[in-house]
């Protein structure tokens, strides 16, 4: 949800007491694994020819999503010079030089494969560079629209991201609009109709491919019932309700092409074990990723929050390890530096806690997508 500015640096976590946290949580995590529908298209395997080279480190890095302060974007230098696989815009404040300080950002990445740069513009309360593009209005409001004006003005404002040099879009809002509801107090959803929903949706998403930006739906399985995930907790319904609900928006976006779809912090009866939020639950990722397919990059929402570190008892690297290891593909985290979360996974590797080749198949789908963005040189075998 990244609603805070980034939260402060987190503090290097040994591989014992990672090891200790993540085996605190082993036995709700060995629960999820029960009847999930099987995935529609089998992993593609490890390129080896291109990856085999590939220290652990390096692989750890591609998998690690980190944040700076849209006020001080040229910190993400020194985070695109460890090889991380994104960075995110966090706050407000942006100067007109933004675009300039990205570009130096992008340029410090090793070896040519550059981070992706995503921001929050959903419009409304949540809009990064609304001061540095135009603000835009609520998804409430956008939700009155016809999804021709909405596909436009998403194609609008994607060619103008493009051109500060943000690549990826941490939208649109997929969650239904529940009245009384944490989203629907801050007007992030387009309608309480699921049909309504993805309509809007879908414009958006093909409005930023036509700007060559990649769109994120979120937050999946929606967000809609939940309460603050950065405070704590939060429960959503069932996943048979779920299914006929909830879910639908996101189906839309999935048959449409989303490139990205980012996990929320949420324990639902059925698809997540009682004590685990869906961004760390194997069952409910693997669940998703038999929906989108094998192409289809999974990212966590931030991690920092309190629905994933205080609530389930990690700290962030472990965190973040339990994550990779549960199914996705990139560990979204607000708070800093990202050496500590590449520390873990680095060590997660190493000793096959995250199987090496679950790591591949994870920064295959990143690669693909970069190359797609223009962010990584093409494969020559």
């Amino acid at each position: 949800m990244l609603l805070a500015v980034a939260l402060g640096a987190a503090g290097a976590l040994g591989c014992a007491s990672q090891g200790a946290a993540e085996a605190a949580g082993e036995s709700d995590a060995a629960a999820d694994v029960v009847s999930s529908p099987a995935p529609t298209t089998s992993p593609s395997p490890p390129a080896p020819s291109e990856l085999a080279s590939w220290g652990a480190r390096r692989l750890a890095a591609q998998l690690v999503f980190c944040s700076v302060p849209a006020t001080n974007p040229e910190a993400g230098r020194k985070f695109a010079k460890m090889g991380v696989g994104g960075i995110v815009i966090l706050g407000g404040g942006a100067r007109s030089s933004i675009g300039t300080d990205l570009a130096a950002v992008l340029k410090a990445a090793p070896r040519g494969i550059r981070p992706f740069i995503a921001s929050d513009e959903e419009g409304g309360q949540v809009q990064r560079l609304r001061d540095v593009i135009y603000p835009l209005p609520s998804a409430r409001v956008q939700g009155a629209w016809s999804a021709s004006k909405t596909k436009a003005t998403a194609k609008d404002y994607g060619a103008r991201l493009r051109k500060l040099h943000v690549s990826v879009v941490f939208g649109p809002v997929a969650d239904l609009d529940v009245p009384g509801r944490y989203m629907s107090s801050l007007d992030r959803c387009f309608s309480r109709k699921p049909a309504a929903v993805g309509t809007h949706v879908v414009a958006w998403v093909t409005g930023l491919r036509a700007a060559r930006v990649l769109a994120t739906v979120k937050h999946w399985p929606g967000h809609g019932w939940a309460t603050d995930t950065h405070s704590g907790a939060a429960r959503v319904p069932s996943l048979s309700v779920l299914r006929r609900q909830d879910m639908v928006p996101f189906e839309q976006a999935f048959d449409a092409g989303v490139p990205l779809v980012m996990v929320g912090h949420l324990r639902s009866k059925g698809l997540t074990g009682d004590e685990t939020p869906a961004s760390l639950s194997r069952r409910a990722l693997t669940y998703l990723r038999g929906r989108t397919g094998d192409k289809t990059v999974i990212i966590t929402d931030s991690l920092s929050m309190a629905a994933t570190t205080k609530a389930v008892g990690l700290k962030l690297p472990a965190a973040a390890v339990r994550a990779l290891k549960a199914g996705a593909d990139l560990a979204l985290f607000a708070s800093g530096d990202p050496g500590p979360v590449i520390d873990a996974v680095t060590a997660a590797i190493r000793s096959g806690r995250l199987p090496r080749a679950q790591a591949e198949a994870s920064v295959l789908r990143v690669l693909e997508l970069k190359r797609k963005a223009g962010l990584a040189p093409a494969y020559q075998p």
